[in-house]
């Protein structure tokens, strides 16, 4: 007889504030973000690591900088974590994987670690994404010469971060992309630059409340609390201590919009200012059984719902969302209207506006703090960050059902739903 499928629940989740290229976390690694992200998620579980078995610890990674040994990560995650809270017999020895999906990578994460929960016999698994864009290396080609394993033949010098933009199979680029779908669906030049205003308008109203809060220190404040203070100590041996989303412009207007030349044509959507920001930062969750959670009295923030990934054309790779959210509709039985919050990752504007027209997306209930156009995208985090800020949006307002979302390189887009207990 099969067995019945587990509920999963997220018990915890944490998320560093995001950086921009060359700022806060310039030196600092991603596999540092990642630590910080994964200590802080452990804390708000309120877990024992002595009593609680840490069943598998999923990794998400896609830009390899000079300071991580991307093979080891998490394991060198959990060990680092595992000295850091005296923990050498449970974190320190659990098995670990990077898992990888380019833009969907935070949400692959928490796939996996749902499909160890549900299907199999884990109860517990530990998700984190973490990207540091900014240390993102310049790469030699070179492979090694046949007659010796140590010496190489001569080759061009590649960026390892731009080859990411590039789909070369299908003679496109990312922001290409956007531009053909967003004008495929009618999107205009000037509904990007009011929407990249309206996400630094709402990230920089967030960001206020979220000072406040930390100020006042009030309950009645609850603006994003998913983001932790990063409180650390960078490479250099400088201290370091951030709260808020780095990349946020609190003085830009529409007329600066409107000023930006287009990246790829003259007539073209996507603009410097109405992509999204190349960004740094990480983010980590607790993911248990449902039903091992409640046996050892442990509190949890979600249900996961269900997620689902689907594909379309790669030449209009930002229409992904719209497939994976119509789908996972369709397998949890539920309409739109059933969705109380939305959060849709804007990696460009003309993308996010095809989106939503296509799905008629309500704008009043989606990406309500702001998106990667004025906070970031971290690419390996993003699903992760957004899910974070989606549960506890949804806590802040008292709601119960939250979809999250992303277009994903290569023609793909990802989507999980959350409901609030």
């Amino acid at each position: 007889m099969a067995k019945k499928q587990k509920e999963v629940v997220i018990v915890s989740a944490a998320r560093t504030p995001i950086g921009k290229h060359g700022g806060f976390y310039n030196d600092i690694s991603a596999e540092d973000l990642a630590v910080l992200a994964m200590e802080e998620a452990i804390k708000r579980s309120g877990i024992d690591l002595k009593t609680v078995k840490i069943d598998q610890v999923v990794a998400g990674m896609i830009y390899i900088d000079s300071q991580n040994q991307q093979i080891y990560l998490p394991r060198n995650v959990s060990a680092r974590v595992a000295k850091k809270l005296g923990d050498t017999d449970n974190l320190n020895v659990a098995p670990g994987k990077t898992t990888l999906r380019i833009c969907g990578t935070g949400f692959q994460v928490i796939a996996d670690a749902f499909d160890a929960i549900s299907l199999n016999n884990a109860n517990c698994v530990i998700s984190f994404g973490t990207e540091n864009m900014s240390r993102t290396n310049l790469i030699s080609q070179a492979r090694r010469k046949k007659e010796s394993v140590w010496e190489f033949e001569k080759a061009p010098l590649k960026d390892y971060l731009l080859e990411g933009f590039n789909h070369n199979l299908h003679k496109t680029l990312m922001p290409k992309t956007a531009d053909d779908y967003g004008a495929l669906v009618g999107v205009t030049r000037k509904d990007c630059d009011e929407f990249s205003y309206l996400s630094h308008k709402r990230a920089k109203d967030a960001q206020t409340k979220q000072w406040n809060r930390f100020a006042t220190e009030t309950k009645e404040n609850n603006y994003l609390k998913g983001v932790f203070t990063v409180d650390t100590i960078d490479q250099a041996g400088n201290s370091l201590c951030v709260w808020k989303d780095e990349g946020t412009k609190y003085d830009i207007s529409i007329d600066e919009l409107k000023g930006l030349l287009p990246l790829l044509k003259a007539d073209g959507l996507v603009t410097p200012g109405t992509s999204s920001q190349i960004s740094d930062g990480a983010a980590c969750a607790v993911l248990m059984d449902r039903e091992f959670a409640d046996k050892h009295k442990i509190k949890y923030l979600a249900v996961i719902k269900g997620y689902e990934f689907a594909t379309v054309d790669p030449k209009i790779m930002g229409q992904g969302p719209v497939p994976a959210i119509k789908n996972l509709l369709s397998k949890l039985e539920m309409k739109l209207e059933d969705v109380d919050l939305f959060e849709v990752n804007e990696a460009f504007a003309a993308q996010y506006l095809g989106v939503e027209k296509e799905l008629g997306l309500p704008r009043e209930k989606t990406n309500v703090n702001g998106g990667a156009i004025a906070v970031g995208h971290n690419i390996a985090a993003t699903g992760l960050r957004i899910t974070t800020d989606l549960i506890y949006e949804l806590k802040r307002q008292k709601k119960s059902v939250g979809i999250a979302s992303a277009c994903i390189g290569g023609g793909q887009g990802g989507a999980i739903c959350v409901e609030i207990v």
